[in-house]
């Protein structure tokens, strides 16, 4: 994949051939608010400034993503919370209180983008005794490292992102199971009964990052 870094974060290293076709583009949450075009700003006009803020950086960083598939500025609307992209175009946006992230592809490359961040420390066990099954969990519990609850937790927020958009399906944390691929720092997941989503998990693939304190996790199903 192709990942770019903005505002002095450090740059992450990524196979470009791995996900070849999408640009990710991750920077620091601030405000960016008058850099939203007139359409984009009412959107967001009764948020509070924290909620503005992360929603003017996921449009930057979007914007700027976009650039590399050679589309010029133009406002992302929403519809139904999710980001309307310009035609063809598929892609994604998330953010925590610090950091957000957005990426895109050409829609004849892939058919779903999916990514979400999360810091590290954001599940605890409580919540991952909700929404991880009892593999998952054994297999965190064999690592001995706590912070893999998040991973697997953003792992299946970018699993929705990705398929929703193409299913109109909610996709519960429960609905999937995911594979751990620790060593390439990959992920394979697959529905625990027949859903819509179900064939198209079949030719998709995730991946993890860690950056500044975060997970970062992207989802892509091929087109």
């Amino acid at each position: 994949m192709n990942l770019f870094c903005l505002d002095g974060i450090p740059a992450i290293h990524t196979e470009p051939d791995e996900v070849p076709g999408m640009y990710m583009v991750l920077g620091r949450v601030a405000d960016h608010t008058e850099e939203l075009a007139p359409e984009e700003r009412a959107l967001i006009r009764d948020s509070n400034p924290s909620r503005q803020n992360g929603f003017a950086t996921g449009r930057r960083l979007a914007k700027a993503a976009l650039t590399h598939l050679g589309i010029s500025l133009q406002p992302i609307l929403r519809s139904e919370r999710k980001p309307v992209w310009p035609e063809f175009v598929v892609g994604s946006i998330s953010h925590t209180d610090h950091l957000a992230v957005s990426a895109v592809a050409r829609a004849m490359h892939y058919q779903g983008i999916g990514v979400d961040v999360e810091v590290i420390s954001a599940v605890d066990e409580r919540v991952a005794n909700r929404v991880l099954d009892e593999d998952e969990r054994g297999w965190i519990d064999a690592l001995q490292l706590p912070e893999w609850r998040t991973a697997l937790f953003s792992a299946k927020e970018a699993i929705y992102k990705a398929t929703n958009p193409i299913t109109g399906e909610f996709l519960g944390f429960r609905d999937v199971t995911l594979r751990i691929d620790e060593n390439a720092q990959s992920f394979t997941a697959y529905t625990l009964k027949d859903l819509k989503a179900s064939s198209l998990l079949e030719r998709a693939r995730g991946y993890f990052h860690r950056i500044e304190g975060h997970w970062l996790t992207t989802f892509v199903i091929e087109a």
